[in-house]
């Protein structure tokens, strides 16, 4: 099956919503396509009716033609018709009557088309067509084949297991540096008590220096006294 565009997926999601009942295919072409637009059917040739400012006219009719035989020919719908059809007119439109033609006859165009498309269009009067589960199925899915809906599937289970493993291995990467950090991280515990000591050990060393440096600053001023003392004693003083 084939991509649709976007005016192929309208018209489809339009052709779905048709009652069996009030399923003739020319109707439900004239629904869709021939809003403000009609069809003249003459001698073996038809006339597609439009406004002159309609730029899609003729390109949207013929692509509604080919997507509904598309449709058919992939058994996406089923197209069946009646052998003796009571003839109805002439003349096909959703909206676009006569007594809008004769008013604003200025403004339309009526392009001839002198091709088999007059075949096509007599045979879609007679028609009706029955829309397949398949079809019904693709619109519900909003366009996606059960092909697509299943690579969807995987390739979203594919994600989820991706990033389960992303996951894991970042899981095990900072259970990796822990481990590597750990010992570091536990030694600058135990430096920071080594340092405690040692700051310890250094105020009590400290505190030893500075009496001993207090014992030593004692002596040397006994001796300094002592010297001095000597200087200011007479010589005689040390005769016999």
């Amino acid at each position: 099956m084939r991509d649709f565009s976007e005016y192929e997926k309208k018209i489809i999601q339009e052709i779905v919503k048709t009652d069996i009942q009030k399923s003739n295919v020319l109707d439900v072409i004239s629904n869709i396509t021939l809003i403000d637009r009609g069809i003249h059917l003459k001698e073996k040739e038809i006339e597609l009716v439009y406004f002159k400012s309609d730029q899609n006219a003729l390109n949207e009719f013929f692509e509604t033609l080919s997507l509904i035989k598309y449709l058919e020919r992939n058994d996406l719908i089923f197209i069946h018709s009646n052998y003796d059809f009571p003839n109805e007119g002439n003349y096909i439109s959703k909206n676009l009557d006569q007594e809008t033609i004769t008013k604003k006859g200025s403004e339309l165009i009526s392009q001839p088309i002198p091709t088999n498309i007059y075949d096509i269009i007599s045979n879609f009067r007679k028609s009706y067509l029955v829309i397949g589960t398949e079809l019904k199925k693709l619109v519900e899915n909003s366009f996606k084949t059960n092909e697509q809906i299943h690579h969807e599937t995987e390739l979203k289970e594919s994600r989820k297991q991706t990033r389960i493993s992303t996951n894991s291995f970042y899981i095990a990467l900072v259970a990796l540096l822990f481990s590597l950090l750990a010992p570091f991280i536990f030694n600058s515990k135990f430096d920071e008590n080594q340092i405690n000591s040692i700051k310890k050990e250094l105020n009590n060393n400290s505190t030893n220096e500075i009496q001993e440096l207090e014992k030593i600053r004692g002596d040397l001023k006994i001796i300094s006294d002592s010297i001095r003392i000597k200087a200011q004693t007479p010589n005689n003083v040390y005769k016999k």
